[in-house]
């Protein structure tokens, strides 16, 4: 029998429960587990509805979630999502980040006629209507005929919203990393290098060229949507005797398709106006398409920041950078300092799922051995509501393996709560990009 914990924290008041389900072996030591099974706090009356209740209601979601598989109907369980709901899949590099997005992942996943149950579950509640749910799970797949079964990592965070339903606003599954995938989209983003190049030539002409011929651009400064090359050129002409130089602030890469891709984020340029020196934050969106093996811009629109900007949002972003100078310190309990007392880690290069402070201690004790050094390829930062916010995406780390530098991409998944005014990690899920993961996994099937 493996004990799923069920885990509350409200105002810093931790809450743990056990119930036992039959299940497959978890990967975590016995000891770890028979102590996460026999924790229990009562604590009652601090929701409008009662915890045990809330708790039992986040742990259905997955039940409702698989019974929306085998309905083999993909909007079926895009339905389950979201509006802004993030998807990072099993077996595919690209972050889903819309509902057609999510369900056309679907419609592709449901060939496999999967069915899943959970093997590893760890139920928390971050607020009155925001829960996470993470663990490890296992999925019974028909492949080319063949009857195969895929262990993989999970993370589901719930959202009650007005309509009393439970939504997934972020689900990260990862394979079981032993091996990890190194790849990117570098390709797509140096496309901004390359724009941005264009501009210090300060040659209008040059910088329109780049534009595809039915180009639209909604420029930041001008109310004209520009349609042709003729008009792209015109509004360069005027913007570029601000001897204008951009920098990637945020930056969120995907591919559409093989030969569709779109970068949108923040930027901030520095102009030069009457020999007097600024800077302009803006957000941004470049759609490019490839055509004859070169990226063209299809679609280029550039807003100024609106006045209703959420500050949270820039100060739950900075928190990567806190966790990442807590690397560099190579203190593995400055890290885990980070995570919140109820936080679960899943690792990249571990099956183990952590639990505790010690466990997320030792984790990084070997981790730090490391010399990692990390940087954001690819960031969705969201608030939850005013204490709970997540930051999902894609990262690199800078490694030293063996006296040897390397690189290594990853995927991962930041669940925030503030704390006494703290924001703390209360679940942080990290994953190798899954190509090569996948390969490995139905390897050791064919084993």
């Amino acid at each position: 029998m493996q004990a799923i914990r069920q885990t509350a924290s409200v105002s810093g008041i931790q809450r743990t429960a056990s119930r036992q389900v039959a299940v497959r072996p978890s990967a975590r030591p016995a000891s770890s587990r028979r102590a996460g099974a026999v924790k229990v706090n009562a604590l009652f009356g601090l929701f409008k509805q009662k915890e045990s209740e809330v708790l039992a209601e986040v742990s259905s979601q997955f039940d409702r979630w698989n019974a929306a598989l085998q309905t083999k109907d993909p909007k079926q369980v895009a339905a389950l999502y979201a509006k802004d709901g993030v998807l990072l899949p099993t077996v595919s590099n690209r972050v889903r980040t819309s509902p057609g997005e999510i369900e056309e992942y679907f419609s592709n996943f449901l060939q496999l006629q999967p069915v899943g149950k959970i093997d590893d579950a760890n139920v928390r509640l971050l607020a009155e209507d925001t829960a996470i749910n993470s663990g490890v799970y296992t999925f019974d797949l028909v492949k080319d005929g063949k009857p195969t079964k895929v262990q993989a990592r999970y993370s589901f965070t719930y959202k009650r919203l007005d309509d009393g339903q439970w939504y997934i606003v972020d689900h990260h599954s990862s394979g079981m990393p032993e091996l990890v995938a190194d790849n990117d989209l570098e390709e797509v983003a140096m496309q901004f290098d390359r724009w941005n190049a264009s501009l210090q030539t300060l040659d209008p002409a040059k910088v329109a060229a780049m534009y595809a011929p039915t180009a639209v651009l909604l420029p930041t400064v001008s109310n004209r949507v520009r349609t042709t090359p003729a008009e792209i050129q015109d509004y360069f002409s005027n913007f570029v005797q601000l001897k204008p130089f951009g920098t990637i602030d945020e930056s969120n890469v995907r591919m559409l398709a093989k030969d569709l891709a779109i970068n949108s984020g923040v930027y901030t340029f520095k102009l030069t106006k009457d020999g007097t020196v600024s800077t302009v934050q803006a957000r941004y969106s470049f759609t490019y398409r490839k055509v004859d093996g070169e990226w063209f811009i299809i679609d280029h629109h550039s807003s100024a920041m609106p006045e209703t900007e959420e500050k949270k949002i820039a100060e739950v972003s900075n928190l990567f950078d806190r966790w990442n100078a807590a690397l560099q310190t190579g203190d593995p309990k400055k890290v885990a300092a980070l995570y919140a007392p109820s936080g679960v880690l899943l690792p990249t290069v571990s099956n183990q799922v952590r639990t505790t402070n010690a466990e997320i201690v030792d984790y990084f004790t070997t981790f730090l051995t490391l010399k990692p050094n990390g940087k954001i390829d690819d960031a969705n930062v969201r608030l939850l509501d005013n204490e709970t916010a997540i930051n999902s995406g894609v990262y690199t780390f800078a490694l030293v393996v063996e006296g040897e530098p390397t690189t290594v991409q990853a995927r991962y998944s930041f669940t925030y709560k503030k704390i006494n005014k703290e924001w703390l990690i209360v679940d942080h899920h990290s994953s190798g990009m899954p190509e090569k993961v996948e390969a490995a996994m139905r390897e050791a099937v064919a084993v």
